[in-house]
């Protein structure tokens, strides 16, 4: 099945703009990237075809139904998720482009919950914005950013009563890297950072910037004391606690990465390669979700 997304009057208003802006995105397949499938382009009506993908978006994910009760997402599925996030990121790192507007809404989900970066590339579309360059970032980087409320970036709530953190109170995307505040030049570590703070929407149920537990929290040994491993249960959600038992080492490995991704210095953020090995490294079982 395949997917509209309307653009509208107020997108690139140049056919040749249009199609070259469309034609990269298109080159860019790998299995957790939404993939472009052809556009339609008229004076006052721009279409993009693409990928149906049937469940929706991570931020949508909040509860699997059973019945009338609700169920958090199983860690089996946020270690999925994650894991093909990462490839995703990794691929376009590859392909010397940066996405620039990672977070749960634009991480959709197959039926067998495997993900898929969506909306990359569509930002500029949408902008018509004529400073993008072919092969630039997704990012609108010659606008300011919008003061619209919390809500217009919706967060994935895995558990239940997630404390809002001060990064989830403001007007800022908490997905965005401090530095991207600024008219820099579009970076991979732009991507690194919205991927840190989003796996650790997954591990611990909600939105945390890097100074909520503290950086003492990650300063433990390898080998973890019977009181050390129940602390670092106690960091993640409650909903899937009982699934991690037993794995803190390995579970306190990934807390690392994560907040490792989230440093407010991008030089100190690890390459997406070096993520993607660390999270291998987190054995996956079969599960059925549905």
């Amino acid at each position: 099945m395949l997917a509209v997304r309307r653009i509208g009057e107020n997108g690139l208003d140049r056919f040749k703009d249009f199609e070259n802006q469309v034609r990269v995105i298109a080159k860019l397949v790998h299995p957790n990237l939404v993939r472009i499938r052809g556009f339609y382009w008229a004076a006052d009506e721009k279409l993009v075809i693409y990928d149906y993908v049937p469940h929706g978006s991570l931020a949508n994910a909040r509860y699997k139904k059973v019945g009338s009760s609700p169920s958090p997402l199983p860690w089996e599925v946020r270690l999925k998720i994650a894991k093909g996030t990462a490839r995703g990121l990794l691929y376009i790192h590859d392909k010397k482009q940066v996405h620039g507007n990672l977070k749960p809404s634009n991480i959709l989900l197959e039926s067998d919950m495997e993900p898929k970066i969506g909306d990359f590339g569509l930002e500029r579309l949408l902008a018509g914005d004529q400073s993008y360059k072919v092969g630039g970032s997704t990012r609108n980087f010659g606008s300011k950013r919008s003061n619209t409320s919390r809500e217009s970036f919706p967060d994935i709530v895995m558990g239940s009563n997630p404390s809002p953190s001060p990064s989830s109170m403001g007007c800022i995307s908490p997905y965005y890297a401090p530095e991207s505040l600024r008219s820099l030049k579009p970076s991979p570590k732009w991507d690194v950072y919205s991927y840190g703070v989003v796996l650790l929407e997954l591990l611990t149920g909600k939105v945390i910037i890097s100074d909520e537990f503290g950086p003492a929290s990650m300063t433990w040994s390898s080998t973890l004391t019977v009181e050390e491993k129940k602390k670092v249960l106690r960091m993640v959600d409650v909903a899937i606690r009982a699934d991690l038992e037993g794995k803190e080492d390995a579970l306190l490995a990934l807390l690392r990465v994560a907040y490792g991704c989230i440093s407010p210095v991008p030089q100190k953020r690890p390459h997406m390669k070096e993520v993607v090995h660390a999270l291998d490294k987190f054995p996956s079982a079969s599960f059925s979700y549905y």
